[in-house]
């Protein structure tokens, strides 16, 4: 999303309209109704953003097949800033830190929910890696529900040197691999860390494995031996949020 792109779905669309980022021109189909659809209304209105009611041949021009719900919307390039940007900024970010490292994920939808799970559990920031990570499309957003144009985004071209770099500014690097002896259970969080997750189909790179502080898995009951990486990141984050909301606190009392 190099440059001005477009953007589906109710939910996708007002959270960019609450959001500080740029809408430049709203879609609507004819007859819409409904709570987010007024709401919609109301923020473009209050934003003095131009709105368009067209038919659905019109939407299905600018988004294809997407499931759009009647609403789409032309906005600002989503930022993805260099890695050497986030190593810069280090010192000021709030702690404890906490980073995901996506490697070579090929799904808009599961990127796209792993940045919702990063959003809703306060991710400090996502690094992707440059080859092979499917770039911020209009499916990443949508299935983000938005959070892609709220969590700080950021790309390495090397990310074995960029968990080197993490681990020189005392970030701990933990990954996940389903034959881990540890469990998340056993891993501390509390700490500055950077959770690393690699491919749907072959994990992480044996490269990232060994660059690692630490690997853990999930535990499991049934059969299937993995997770999908969504649902695998949205598990540990929770995790994360849990041990440091206990460790403050036990600080507190």
């Amino acid at each position: 999303m190099s440059s001005s792109t477009y953007i589906y779905g109710r939910r996708a669309v007002l959270e960019a309209l609450s959001d500080a980022r740029e809408v430049q021109k709203l879609y609507l189909q004819f007859g819409l109704r409904g709570e987010k659809v007024r709401e919609i209304h109301r923020l473009a209105r209050k934003k003095r953003i131009p709105i368009s009611t067209v038919d659905a041949r019109k939407l299905r021009q600018l988004v294809g097949d997407a499931a759009h719900q009647g609403v789409v919307a032309l906005i600002a390039p989503v930022p993805i800033r260099d890695f050497a940007d986030l190593v810069e900024r280090m010192e000021v970010l709030p702690r404890p830190r906490t980073f995901l490292l996506l490697d070579r994920l090929q799904d808009p939808h599961n990127v796209g929910a792993i940045l919702r799970s990063g959003e809703v559990f306060g991710v400090t920031g996502v690094i992707l890696s440059l080859r092979e990570t499917v770039p911020i499309t209009e499916a990443v957003v949508k299935a983000s529900a938005g959070a892609a144009l709220r969590v700080p985004l950021f790309r390495a071209a090397n990310p074995a040197q960029a968990v080197q770099e993490l681990q020189e500014q005392g970030v701990w690097i933990y990954g996940a691999a389903p034959e881990a002896a540890a469990t998340l259970w056993e891993v501390d969080f509390t700490r500055d860390c950077a959770i690393l997750i690699g491919n749907e189909e072959k994990g992480l790179r044996p490269l990232l494995q060994k660059r690692c502080d630490q690997l853990f898995s999930i535990p499991r009951v049934g059969k299937v031996q993995s997770l999908n990486a969504s649902v695998a990141a949205g598990i540990v984050l929770a995790e994360v949020l849990r041990q440091r909301l206990e460790n403050r606190e036990n600080d507190m009392q």
